[in-house]
């Protein structure tokens, strides 16, 4: 099997996965939405350049549907899911949505995730990130999204959404869940660009705006 195969996935994870992928239907399309700053996501998606969607971890229930409820025929999503059993179900979730992750992590699988994500780039599929996963610290930006940007020269795109109802998990995200038949509010921030030649300083700047950016959207969000 080749690096851009899709993975084999345990039968465990693609009955749950599968499971997982209807109730997230069910919230979603039970909910009523409301998308502030939809134009810049449009426009991106409108044109040839891909982008990386980013989204803190702790929103990754229904965070896949800011980019699937608005996808142009053509362009893939590449979310990025990690090589552990989580990250299994979250792909075999995303499997059942229509959309093939990318597996890896910084820890675990992360040179080949790069090259996984370089050659989907140059297919022009977009890419998801959640900067804080897959361990955390909650709400801290990892390195890894802007070296990313900085190597495949595409902008990244901050999204946040808050659901009106919902339950917190006691996990070290603080996991949002959504209930069915609610009120979501999706925000997007304006495009962060990472300069190619951008050193430590320069990338570090730009960790710090993304890492801004989604808190400002986090704010803003909870007016659902």
């Amino acid at each position: 099997m080749t690096e851009d195969e899709p993975a084999q996935l345990p039968l465990k994870a693609r009955i749950a996965g599968w499971a997982l992928a209807q109730v997230m239907r069910l919230i979603y399309f039970t909910s009523r939405k409301t998308f502030t700053n939809l134009a810049t996501l449009h426009r991106h998606l409108d044109n040839d350049q891909p982008f990386i969607l980013v989204s803190w971890h702790n929103r990754n229930i229904l965070a896949c549907f800011g980019y699937l409820a608005h996808a142009r025929r053509g362009r893939r999503f590449r979310p990025l899911a990690s090589a552990s059993r989580d990250g299994s179900l979250a792909a075999a979730a995303m499997r059942s949505l229509g959309v093939e992750c990318i597996r890896g992590s910084s820890s675990q699988g992360g040179s080949k995730a790069l090259r996984q994500m370089l050659r989907a780039v140059k297919h022009g599929h977009d890419l998801g990130i959640t900067p804080d996963g897959p361990r955390g610290p909650k709400y801290v930006v990892q390195a890894g999204v802007v070296t990313t940007a900085r190597l495949t020269g595409i902008p990244i795109i901050p999204m946040a959404y808050q659901a009106q109802r919902r339950k917190i998990l006691r996990s070290w995200d603080s996991m949002i869940v959504p209930y069915p038949f609610n009120r979501l509010h999706f925000a997007y921030g304006e495009p962060i660009h990472v300069g190619k030649h951008a050193d430590e300083a320069e990338l570090e700047r730009c960790r710090q705006a993304v890492e801004r950016e989604l808190m400002r959207l986090v704010a803003l969000v909870e007016t659902v």
